[in-house]
């Protein structure tokens, strides 16, 4: 498990100071008299830097800095300075931030100063400084990503950029630049005016009856000849040729002998168009129709043989049974069919073979299943593909981010679920493989995308370790629900100590397997596809560096989503297990410090939840509600679609503090008016126990924390003795992880057996209960939260692997914006059932100072 670090970035390169600087974007004055323009600040992607490895600035990082600017989280103003010299004055203000594709553009109030150092002193470049998790310096709270500011620069670390021009009067001659999306419309205008002149032409020489034939050649060749036209003039005067052949045309056509068929006839326009030209022309397309019919008769025997072939070459089956599964399909095949169809029909039927043997070996074993029993025979060309896969992926740059080792065993659960995408996908992966195991070097025969889609499955499930708390699933028939499996241990009728003399009844006692169901959940995902990783591109070379940053960029999404809704469900069905109701808590009081933020009297909080069908309607009755009434009157949970009607609304900011904030439509916090009653209902978690990191009675912050361990320790000596329970995992956030290696008992002289450190000097075991990581960012247990309990009690079930389609045109109010979007859906459950939620419990780590003072 990793320490979690809080860095601070200032983005130019000075080798003199410990900081990482890079350039984020050309520094431009305004031109227009005004003061103020807008500049980019800094870009998303992933770098390197020797004194500090690997980092990367993502999207939601620059949506976090634009958060914070917007609520003033930082306290000052935010400034450009030069050189990141700030006490030397303010080059500009940053008057606002926004988010632009992926960049992070700011409007700026320029000074003279700063106009001075860039039209004077020639610095164009900026380079952002910000945090990556900001502390502030008051109540000591972490808030996100933060620009503190940016420094007019010369010396970019980052190259490649896009410049921005200072002015837009430089003189001289301007070439003139179509943006690529107006082209695509002139000439998506151009080729609908010529397809109404062809269009028009054809009416024409409809209304005269000319025969269907001549009309059939005319529109192929005006296709043809108007693909490249763009001026009508030069257009109407093709389709007038066109017109003058379709009359000749017709009236030779119309010589031929009764009953002959009417040959297709290709012309060009000025050809020659006399009798002994259409003559020829039709005794040559008879002589070649006669070929072909003859050919394809040929080729319809030679497919039909490659069948017979392949199947008798199968080995396993019997000569009956090959003869059998060759006749059975022999006659679908025609001249049509490829090689390679042949071939996976083949493979088909030999695979129904193989399944049949096993029915026949099974019966004579004595084994008769009831129905149709599902076999499968494992598929050798999907291994080949995904070897061949790991092999191009292992040369890129992002190997060593990917898990590639072809030794390295598939958790069950992914090989499950990756059999499923097999056999879904199966054609389409056969044919990938028969394009790369022919060395092809672009993407002109196929699009490519099944393969990497396997790819992103099997490295988000190979590096989910929280998978190993909770039963991994497959239910791959389930439509709306499914269903859960759980133990309940009952011996509440055993009496006596289990003691029955002769004649008395014999108490019942013992585990019973019970289900529980639960409802299909649709987790769907859209990710914008830039032209770097369209790798299905028809006519470039395959990039495999931008394929594995899109397999590892898509595996790390997927893994952090399933993860955090596991960690979430864990931490939900631990807190509503004995959860006490709250009715109309009062915090009018809280609202007379003009606060946007106010906490519950009782807390931790319980997570609301509502069991919805597949469209979204709410089943059953909600679980631990929460309810908000400002002013009188009950207002919504802020849902962050950005879509909710202007108002106030309330959102969760830890569920483990029982903090509630008060935002805007837009989810910036507001401090409400106090006009009316203002109560908050909620459920209040009892299955913790509290530990309070103020210090107290002057010992050390090491002796301190040994009480933390024992908190920990009473939890489970509870679990054992009330509830029967062996509890064989804690998670955890890394901070908290450190905060408790900090305790006095894990210095080596002064340990106690059954806790410990790993080499690295993580928590490994507290009380001989194994330590795990929580490694997705946004989790409802933060860090405060330590989760105790027994693995395989929660339940992850894939119903449909996670697949992502084609990409489609992204657009804004109807209008292509120039980008693409690729949508993914996978289908799931994640649940705990209700009747074992007792086999969890938690201790909450927290300040009592630092809440009193929210």
């Amino acid at each position: 498990m990793q320490r979690n670090r809080h860095r601070h970035f200032r983005l130019s390169d000075d080798s003199g100071r410990r900081q990482i600087r890079m350039l984020a974007g050309e520094a431009a004055l305004p031109d227009d008299g005004t003061r103020q323009s807008w500049v980019t600040v800094t870009r998303t992607g992933s770098f390197t830097d020797p004194r500090y490895g690997r980092f990367a600035i993502t999207r939601d990082m620059l949506l976090g800095m634009v958060k914070n600017f917007d609520a003033r989280t930082l306290g000052v103003d935010v400034f450009l300075d030069v050189a990141h010299e700030p006490e030397k004055g303010a080059a500009a203000t940053i008057k606002k931030l926004a988010v632009v594709g992926n960049k992070l553009r700011a409007l700026v109030e320029w000074t003279d100063y700063g106009i001075e150092a860039v039209k004077t002193r020639g610095l164009k470049y900026l380079s952002a400084d910000f945090h990556e998790n900001f502390l502030d310096n008051e109540q000591g709270h972490f808030h996100g990503p933060l620009l503190q500011g940016a420094g007019l620069t010369n010396r970019p670390v980052i190259k490649h950029l896009d410049p921005v021009q200072l002015s837009c009067d430089a003189g001289g001659d301007t070439p003139v630049v179509i943006h690529p999306e107006l082209a695509r419309i002139l000439l998506s205008e151009a080729k609908e005016t010529m397809n109404k002149v062809l269009k028009a032409l054809l009416e024409k020489l409809a209304a005269k009856k000319l025969s269907q034939v001549a009309l059939d050649t005319v529109k192929q060749l005006g296709e043809t000849q108007l693909k490249d036209v763009t001026d009508e003039t030069e257009a109407e005067r093709v389709c007038g040729l066109l017109e003058q052949a379709a009359v000749q045309l017709s009236e030779q056509l119309a010589q031929l002998p009764a009953g002959h068929a009417a040959p297709v006839i290709q012309l060009s326009v000025g050809s020659s168009l006399s009798p002994d030209t259409i003559n020829a022309a039709v005794s040559k397309v008879l002589a070649e129709q006669a070929q072909t019919a003859k050919q394809l008769a040929e080729t319809t025997d030679a497919r039909r043989k490659l069948l017979s072939d392949t199947i008798g070459a199968a080995e396993g089956l019997d000569d009956g049974l090959k003869k059998e599964l060759s006749e059975r399909v022999a006659t679908l095949i025609n001249a049509d069919w490829s090689e390679d169809q042949v071939r996976t029909l083949a493979q088909s039927q030999i695979n129904a073979g193989n399944s049949i043997v096993a029915a026949r070996q099974l019966s004579t074993l004595g084994y008769g299943p009831n129905g149709t029993p599902h076999i499968v025979v494992p598929n050798d060309g999907t291994k080949k593909l995904s070897d061949l896969y790991r092999d191009h992926l292992g040369r890129t740059d992002m190997a060593y981010a990917l898990h590639l080792d072809p030794k390295a065993k598939l958790h069950p659960f992914c090989a499950r679920v990756l059999s499923e995408f097999d056999r879904i996908h199966g054609y389409q992966l056969d044919a990938e493989l028969k394009v790369l195991s022919q060395g092809a070097t672009d993407m002109g025969s196929t699009s490519l995308p099944v393969g990497v889609q396997r790819e992103v499955i099997r490295e988000a499930l190979s590096d989910l370790n929280v998978l190993a708390l909770v039963q991994t699933l497959t239910d791959f028939g389930a439509q709306a629900t499914t269903q859960i499996p759980y133990e309940i241990r009952d011996t509440s009728q055993v009496i006596n100590d289990g003691v029955v003399y002769e004649g008395q009844p014999i108490p019942l006692a013992g585990v019973t397997q019970a289900m529980d169901m639960t409802f299909i959940t649709p987790m769907k995902l859209a990710l914008s596809v830039t032209n770097e990783v369209l790798h299905f591109t028809r006519a470039s070379a395959i990039n495999w560096d931008a394929l594995a940053r899109n397999i590892e960029s898509n595996a790390r999404v997927l893994r952090e989503l399933v993860h955090r809704r596991i960690c979430n469900e864990l931490q939900r069905a631990s807190d509503s297990y004995l959860a006490v109701p709250v009715a109309n808590e009062s915090f009018t009081a809280q609202l007379n410090g003009a606060k946007h933020t106010i906490k519950t009297t009782g807390f931790p909080i319980v997570r609301p939840f509502q069991a919805r069908d597949l469209a979204g309607n709410a089943v059953g009755t909600a679980e631990n509600p929460i309810t908000v009434t400002l002013n009188s009157a009950v207002i919504s949970q802020y849902d962050g679609s950005g879509k909710q009607a202007a108002g106030t609304y309330w959102r969760v900011l830890s569920y483990n503090l029982g903090t509630i904030q008060f935002v805007t439509q837009e989810g910036v916090p507001v401090t409400p008016a106090n006009t009316g009653t203002n109560t908050i209902s909620y459920g209040m978690a009892t299955n913790v126990v509290k530990f309070d990191l103020d210090i107290q009675g002057g010992v050390t912050n090491e002796i301190w924390l040994n009480g933390l361990v024992q908190k920990i320790g009473s939890r489970k000596a509870m679990m054992s003795t009330q509830r029967y329970v062996q509890p064989n995992f804690l998670l955890m956030s890394p901070t908290l992880n450190d905060t408790i290696t900090n305790a006095e008992q894990f210095v080596v002289e002064r340990k106690r057996d059954g806790s410990n450190t790993n080499s690295d000097g993580d928590l490994a075991t507290i009380k001989g209960v194994p330590s795990f990581g929580t490694n997705a960012p946004g989790v409802d247990m933060g860090d405060e939260r330590i989760l105790m309990g027994q693995r395989g009690v929660g339940a992850y079930t894939v119903a449909k692997p996670f697949i992502t389609g084609e990409p489609i045109e992204m657009t804004n109010n109807g209008q292509p914006i120039g980008k693409k979007v690729a949508y993914g859906e996978e289908y799931n459950a994640i649940t705990v059932p209700k009747p074992v939620r007792d086999r969890f419990t938690s201790v909450v780590v927290y300040s009592a100072t630092a809440r009193a003072a929210i």
